[in-house]
C-alpha cells in the first residue's frame, strides 16, 4: 500500500517497524480486563493518557490501580484533557497526586478564540514499562461498559503491541508533558521474533505543528484501488477529504462507511452526519448504521492490506484540531482480523437504501439541512483561510 502513495505524502513519514507480538480487542469487557491486568503487572513505569476519565465503578478501579502502583514505587504519569475529563472530581486528582502520580491537565480551557477552544488532546494511549503500547478509542467511563445510552457495551477497539513502537510511544507521550523524557531503568525486550505479526508505524496528528494524521488518511484514500472501509462514530470531514472519497467511489473503488446508528451519545449531531448521506450514495458510497450498540470504534482498511486504528474520528476536529494517535499497519494478520471485524459489523448494521432514504419525511430533511448549515459555519469559522 505505501508504495502506491504519492511522493508528496511520503515526506517525513516514520519508517515501518516490526511488530513481534500484538493483539486486537473488540469487546469493551475484554478491553477493560486487559487494561487492568496490564496496569497491575507494571514494574517500573506507567504512561496513561485519555480524553475522558469520569466517575464510576470502573474508573474507580483504574484510579486505585494507578495509586497503588505509584505507592509501590512505579513511576506513574497521567495526562487528561481539561475539556474531555472536566467531570473528573478534584478530590480524585488530589488522591492521585498524594499517591505520587504525576498528573498533568492538557490545555486548560480558553475563553477567547474558537480555534484555541477546539484544540484538544483526544489521544488514548497506554505504555507500560516501555514494553507494551495500547491505542484505541476507549475512555475510562462506565458508559463504555454498561452501554449508556444504549443497552449494550460500546463497540470499541484496542490495538496493543510490543516492540519498537512502545519505545516510540514513550517519546510521543511526553510531548504533552512538562517533563523531559526520563530514562527507563529497564532492559527493553525486543520480543520473541523479528516481526512475524507484521509492521506498523505511528500516524500522529499534532496541530498546528503537524497535520500528519490528515495527510496520511487522505493519501490512503487517494491511493486506493479496490476498497476503502471506514468505521467511525462521527463523519463530517473537510471538503478536500470528502471530495477524495467521492472520487474514489467514482473511479470504481468500493467505499463503505460504518457509522453509529440510532444508539448514539449525540442524537442531534446524527442529523448533521445524515445530511451527507444523499450525496455520498449518489456517488456510489455504501452506508451502514450499526444497530446493536453505540459504535465508537475508529478504524480503516484500504485494499485489504493497509489499516489504521486509533483515536481519530473522520471529522474535521480530528483532522485539523485535535491531537490524535493512530497506528498504521501493514500486517497481513491485522488486515485479516479487521476484515473479519468489518464483515461481522456490517452484518449487524442496517444498510441505508438510497430509494427509501430519498422518501424520508420532510421534517427530517429540515433538521438535516439546519445541522448542515451549522456544520458549514463552524468549519468555515474554525478553518478560516487555511490551505487544504
Amino acid at each position: 500500500m505505501s508504495k502506491l502513495l504519492p511522493k508528496r505524502f511520503m515526506r517525513r513519514r516514520r519508517r515501518w517497524e516490526p511488530i513481534p507480538e500484538a493483539m486486537l480487542l473488540t469487546e469493551m469487557p475484554a478491553i477493560a480486563e486487559w487494561l487492568e491486568w496490564r496496569l497491575f503487572d507494571a514494574r517500573v513505569e506507567i504512561l496513561f493518557e485519555n480524553y475522558i476519565f469520569a466517575e464510576g465503578e470502573w474508573p474507580e478501579r483504574i484510579l486505585r490501580l494507578l495509586c497503588d502502583k505509584a505507592r509501590a514505587g512505579v513511576e506513574v504519569y497521567v495526562t487528561l484533557d481539561a475539556l474531555g475529563s472536566r467531570g473528573f472530581p478534584g478530590v480524585r486528582a488530589a488522591e492521585l497526586r498524594a499517591a505520587g502520580v504525576h498528573l498533568h491537565w492538557y490545555h486548560r480551557l480558553q475563553f477567547r478564540g474558537l480555534e484555541k477552544r477546539l484544540r484538544r488532546s483526544h489521544r488514548r494511549v497506554v505504555v507500560v514499562d516501555g514494553q507494551w503500547l495500547a491505542v484505541g478509542g476507549f475512555a475510562i467511563s462506565d458508559d463504555w461498559l454498561t452501554g449508556a445510552p444504549g443497552t449494550a457495551p460500546y463497540r470499541e477497539t484496542l490495538f496493543a503491541c510490543r516492540g519498537t513502537l512502545a519505545g516510540q510511544g514513550r517519546r510521543i507521550f511526553f510531548r504533552h508533558r512538562p517533563e523531559t523524557l526520563p530514562l527507563l531503568d529497564m532492559v527493553m525486550d525486543p520480543g520473541r521474533d523479528t516481526g512475524w505479526w507484521g509492521h506498523g508505524r505511528f500516524l500522529e496528528g499534532a496541530p498546528p505543528r503537524s497535520s500528519a494524521m490528515r495527510r496520511g488518511l487522505l493519501a490512503a484514500i487517494r491511493a486506493a484501488h479496490r476498497s476503502i472501509w471506514i468505521a467511525t462514530p462521527y463523519f463530517n470531514p473537510d471538503p478536500v477529504v470528502l471530495r477524495a472519497i467521492y472520487r474514489a467511489a467514482q473511479r470504481g473503488v468500493e467505499v463503505r462507511l460504518l457509522l453509529a446508528g440510532r444508539i448514539t451519545d449525540h442524537p442531534l449531531l446524527r442529523f448533521g452526519i445524515q445530511a451527507y448521506y444523499q450525496r455520498l450514495m449518489r456517488r456510489g458510497v455504501h452506508i451502514y448504521e450499526y444497530q446493536d450498540a453505540f459504535l465508537h470504534a475508529k478504524y480503516l482498511l484500504v485494499d485489504g492490506s493497509w489499516a489504521s486504528i486509533g483515536s481519530a474520528n473522520f471529522d474535521f476536529l480530528s483532522l485539523w484540531f485535535n491531537h490524535e494517535l493512530n497506528v498504521e499497519l501493514r500486517a497481513p494478520l491485522a488486515s485479516l482480523l479487521l476484515r473479519t471485524l468489518f464483515l461481522r459489523e456490517f452484518a449487524r448494521a442496517r444498510r441505508i437504501d438510497p430509494e427509501p432514504w430519498r422518501r424520508r419525511p420532510r421534517w427530517r430533511r429540515a433538521i438535516e439541512w439546519c445541522w448542515a448549515q451549522v456544520d458549514r459555519w463552524v468549519q468555515a469559522r474554525a478553518l478560516g483561510q487555511r490551505r487544504y
